[in-house]
């Protein structure tokens, strides 16, 4: 599952929280914003995503 900045994703424990990051090469890290502070995940421990923001059109992005 590909997982952009600015989503908000449900881990396989439970944690809930915004990707305020993505990195990495083998193996993607994410650090995710949630209720309780910041955490750091692997990319594959993500289960779903629950809100992904819509992308600007070129024109509002200027």
């Amino acid at each position: 599952m590909i997982v952009l900045k600015g989503d908000t994703v449900r881990t396989s424990s439970g944690i809930t929280g915004e990707v305020m990051d993505v990195w990495g090469i083998a193996r993607t890290l994410l650090r995710l914003q949630t209720d309780a502070g910041i955490q750091y995940v692997f990319e594959d421990v993500v289960t779903e995503i629950l809100k992904r923001p819509k992308r600007k059109s070129p024109r509002e992005r200027r």
